[in-house]
């Protein structure tokens, strides 16, 4: 009868493999692969790698439930929206956006400066109001909601019903 060939496999230590292709590993990329490792470290300590796994291993059902909420008509209304939104907001001169920004006085970002700040006069208000800038923003702001006027008194159904 033939005997069976035994084979042993040498137990591999991993840890041991591991350092000795670091040791092996250029030189060039010692500092690109400590701070990778430093990275993973940080990611591991802040639980971002567990979180990655459990979104991996979750990742149907996951998908399942994005699936189901994007098919809903309102989430396609929305989306639309958005990009309606983006577009409006693409078309406007960042300068205009920082001028408001600009505009707006320190006692209306600081809570403790607008509580010493006294309330201004109904003349101050009216000025204001009657000032070209803020005309021409009434203006625009009118223009807008006669648009949107106009399309609620529309007899046709808009696209974004037919979902």
């Amino acid at each position: 009868m033939a005997k069976a060939i035994q084979v042993d496999f040498p137990v591999r230590d991993h840890k041991a493999e591991l350092q000795m292709r670091l040791a092996e590993a250029p030189t060039e990329h010692a500092a690109a692969i400590l701070e990778l490792l430093e990275l993973l470290d940080v990611l591991h300590e802040r639980n971002v790698l567990s979180t990655i796994r459990g979104a991996v291993g979750a990742g149907d059902d996951l998908i399942g439930h994005i699936s189901k909420a994007a098919a809903q008509p309102e989430s396609i209304r929305a989306l639309r929206n958005l990009l309606a939104a983006f577009k409006i907001i693409g078309q406007i001169d960042p300068e205009i956006i920082a001028a408001v920004g600009r505009s707006i006085p320190p006692e209306f970002r600081d809570r403790n400066l607008r509580r010493g700040t006294p309330k201004p006069s109904l003349w101050k208000i009216v000025r204001t109001f009657w000032s070209p800038p803020v005309q021409r923003l009434l203006f625009a702001w009118g223009l807008m909601l006669a648009g949107i006027g106009h399309y609620m008194n529309k007899e046709a159904p808009s696209t974004a019903d037919e979902v």
